[in-house]
């Protein structure tokens, strides 16, 4: 499988190795369809944990608390994950969400992708609030598969599948749960070393706004002072220093726009409205201008497409996998 898709095997034998998104995407459909296991990714997110989000898990079991554990899963998951961020966010007056969403652009087995993610969020939960964890509710921003009782005994909570963002709910009050055997001095070796990565790979202003738009995009209608609050500094020095790599606000908040609802239309049956809502247009006509601005189709038609080409795929994989 690693082979159909791209993949050189060595590139495994080497934790500093990086794959990129778009082909880790790829490798976990070809996998559902090769293995008639639509649920494909869930399994690989079950499987790999913590461990598979590099020094951002490691940060897990030496902060204080839960939420300290998450603000520095949080704020360093970029080191291993340069295509999707977790956010951490309230949900009503006493819940909250970990989410986890993709902005990376055209990226194959969005779904696929998202499933692991949300479990490996699970195993994280559990890791430092025990094996016994469970959230309140799980959304996933995905149709509802063929298979869900995998889902249902893996998270052990209710499950809402077309859902704007995949997160996992539970009580704010698990936040204020201390972490057992958290190591103060293992967080400060931790955080020099997440510095000496940084360093080394420096981050443009760009995709730093992209990271930032990306959670704040559903949560809230974004703007260029919000972002600029964010990232510490001034709305005029993020356009200038936009501007000098090529980029505005404007043209990144719509690229991100256009890839949040083409995941939604593609991997969702969410009501076109309902996608033109969560991306915070006041009316469906108003999105559905800005899609065919982006696209070259309406949302209606982009759909239809994505549709019969998945009805093709199907068939195809049943005809190369008896």
């Amino acid at each position: 499988m690693l082979k159909r898709v791209g993949i050189n095997e060595s590139a495994l034998a080497h934790d500093a190795n990086r794959v990129p998104f778009g082909l880790v995407g790829r490798l976990l459909d070809e996998c559902a369809a090769a293995s008639l296991q639509p649920h494909f990714g869930l399994l690989v997110g079950i499987r790999s944990g913590p461990a598979a989000t590099g020094i951002a898990g490691h940060f897990l079991r030496h902060a204080e608390s839960v939420q300290a554990a998450l603000r520095l899963f949080i704020a360093h998951l970029h080191l291993h994950d340069r295509g999707g961020v977790a956010e951490l966010s309230s949900r009503g007056a006493d819940d909250v969400e970990l989410s986890y969403m993709i902005y990376h652009p055209d990226t194959p087995g969005t779904s696929q992708i998202l499933d692991a993610s949300i479990a490996i969020a699970c195993s994280i939960m559990r890791c430092v609030c025990g094996s016994q964890w469970a959230p309140s509710a799980v959304t996933l921003s995905h149709s509802r598969p063929r298979i869900v009782g995998p889902y249902r005994t893996f998270f052990r909570a209710p499950i809402t599948f077309d859902a704007p963002v995949s997160a996992l709910v539970f009580p704010a009050s698990h936040l204020d749960q201390r972490v057992a055997g958290a190591d103060s001095a293992t967080t400060n070796h931790l955080l020099a070393l997440a510095a000496e990565l940084d360093a080394a790979h420096p981050a443009t202003v760009t995709e730093l706004t992209v990271r930032a738009l990306t959670r704040m995009v559903i949560a809230t209608p974004p703007s260029s002072a919000k972002v600029a609050e964010v990232l510490g500094i001034k709305p005029r020095r993020l356009r200038e220093r936009l501007e000098a790599e090529g980029s505005s606000f404007k043209e990144l908040l719509e690229d991100l726009r256009c890839e949040l609802a083409r995941q939604l239309l593609e991997e969702s049956r969410m009501p076109i409205g309902e996608v033109a809502a969560t991306l915070h247009y006041s009316k469906p006509g108003a999105f559905s201008r800005a899609f065919k601005g982006w696209t070259g189709k309406t949302p209606r038609q982009w759909r239809a497409r994505v549709g019969r080409r998945a009805r093709a795929t199907k068939a195809g994989a049943r005809l190369r996998w008896p």
